[in-house]
């Protein structure tokens, strides 16, 4: 289910930031700087994704979690077939960057597509199991 933020629309000409939202366990997207909707699935095309070092560092020094890590893409509304069970994950304590979640020792810094949900009230990263993993590792 997808919740607009304030009325506020999203252009799907343009990449959106997308985080775990952890006082509304959703994940919030982000377009132009702006949180457009809330969501407890969003899949995405062109998946970059992010980590700002600055931010992990405070939550490194505070041991307090902020937003700092995103899934960056085009939303992808095109609900084809696809066959998610490349698992990415990241825990700012462990890592600087997202991982492979099945070898945690694996960078995964870009993906053709992600879907992220949410399960067992959790926020989930999943990457297509076509995506080679020489395309989701850089």
């Amino acid at each position: 289910m997808i919740e607009p933020h304030k009325n506020r629309t999203i252009n799907p000409a343009k990449p959106v930031k997308v985080y775990w939202n952890l006082h509304r366990d959703c994940f919030s997207v982000q377009q132009d700087g702006l949180v457009v909707c809330h969501a407890d699935q969003v899949e995405l095309r062109e998946v970059t994704f992010k980590v700002y070092e600055k931010g992990r560092q405070r939550v490194l020094k505070e041991r307090k979690k902020n937003v700092h890590a995103f899934t960056v893409g085009y939303l992808d509304d095109k609900y084809t077939d696809r066959y998610w069970d490349v698992k990415v994950v990241y825990n700012p304590y462990k890592y600087d960057s997202f991982r492979l979640w099945v070898n945690d020792s694996v960078v995964i810094k870009t993906a053709p597509a992600a879907l992220l949900r949410k399960r067992n009230g959790k926020g989930e990263i999943l990457c297509e199991r076509t995506a080679p993993l020489s395309a989701l590792s850089a």
